[in-house]
């Protein structure tokens, strides 16, 4: 339950911490300072506790993020602070909790889930430290793709949904300043976060189609490319390994990066080159021969490798290693 951030287009990042006050005044600053004027809480530390909340705010146009850590703690949402009625989705990676909300009670534990909305009052109670992440949207874009949506609140999420792991890991992208540089891209996580937001919460057929073919595909590429850069230097690396992976055949691997105007080939060799590069420039491993350093990022044929990095650097390895 938090107020929105979104100031016209832009990407808006806060970081709050109840360390920033003395101990002294901790409560009752954070409260004051953060609780009631942002998040639209009144916030207690539960008895014989010390209140301590380190919370990061990513905010883009329509939805925002709060990934937080707490202390055991009380939070309420009365309802003098409500001002608006947006659905937020409680995200519960570590610890215990209770949600009370639309005459539901509701018991979280590491990986449940829960519908919220600040439109109606509700209690939440950290039983113990807890990692949760709130993703708030507007009522007005998701309401519309979901069924029954308002008998949705105050009940836990099928944490066995497939669309829960991609909603997860997609969170991950509103951290990523240099990929949200732009506008559009902006805009794009947003429908992409809505599509996977709905098939979490029961999407309808129409909804649900086109979400297969957006978020779904969206969240399914971010995966690859992380594998890809985790993986691509193994020996056992291939096109088969990412497929199997991912639960999906190789040609839809294919196809999602023909999408993109590229190629599956195209993309790992792109990340081996640029791995490369960056060892071959980092004084630390000056020891390492190049044929090593080029085994290393996977590349097991050195006369292809040495070509492949004359095209694309304009010089060879050596080159790069004796100019740095």
């Amino acid at each position: 339950m938090e107020r929105s951030l979104v100031i016209g287009d832009e990407l808006i990042a806060l970081e709050l911490s109840s360390s920033a006050f003395s101990e002294r005044d901790r409560t009752e600053a954070f409260h004051e300072v953060y609780g009631r004027e942002i998040l639209k809480l009144d916030i207690e530390p539960l008895p014989e506790t010390t209140l301590q909340v380190d919370m990061n705010l990513r905010a883009l146009p329509g939805m925002s993020v709060a990934m937080a850590t707490v202390s055991p703690i009380v939070c309420r949402h009365t309802t003098s602070m409500i001002d608006n009625d947006d659905p937020v989705i409680v995200l519960n990676l570590e610890g215990t909790a209770t949600y009370r909300q639309n005459g539901h009670e509701t018991n979280l534990g590491p990986g449940d889930a829960i519908l919220t909305t600040n439109g109606l009052p509700g209690t939440s109670i950290s039983h113990d430290a807890n990692r949760v992440i709130n993703w708030r949207i507007s009522r007005t874009l998701i309401a519309p793709l979901v069924k029954n949506f308002d008998q949705a609140v105050g009940k836990p999420l099928d944490r066995h949904n497939p669309a829960l792991a991609f909603f997860l890991d997609y969170l991950g992208i509103v951290n990523e300043r240099q990929t949200l540089a732009k506008p559009g891209m902006r805009r794009a996580v947003v429908t992409h976060m809505l599509d996977l937001g709905a098939l979490l919460l029961g999407a309808t057929p129409d909804a649900a189609e086109m979400a297969d073919l957006r978020g779904v595909a969206a969240a399914r590429m971010r995966s690859i490319k992380a594998h890809i850069r985790a993986q691509a230097g193994a020996p056992d690396f291939s096109l088969a390994a990412v497929a199997a992976k991912q639960g999906i055949s190789k040609s839809y691997v294919r196809r999602l990066f023909e999408i993109e105007g590229t190629s599956f080939t195209e993309f790992v060799l792109n990340h081996r080159l640029a791995v490369t590069y960056k060892m071959l420039t980092d004084p630390s491993l000056a020891g390492r021969s190049i044929s090593e350093i080029a085994h290393q990022s996977g590349f097991n044929d050195i006369s292809y490798f040495n070509r492949t990095f004359r095209r694309v650097y304009g010089m060879p390895p050596s080159e790069v290693r004796v100019r740095k």
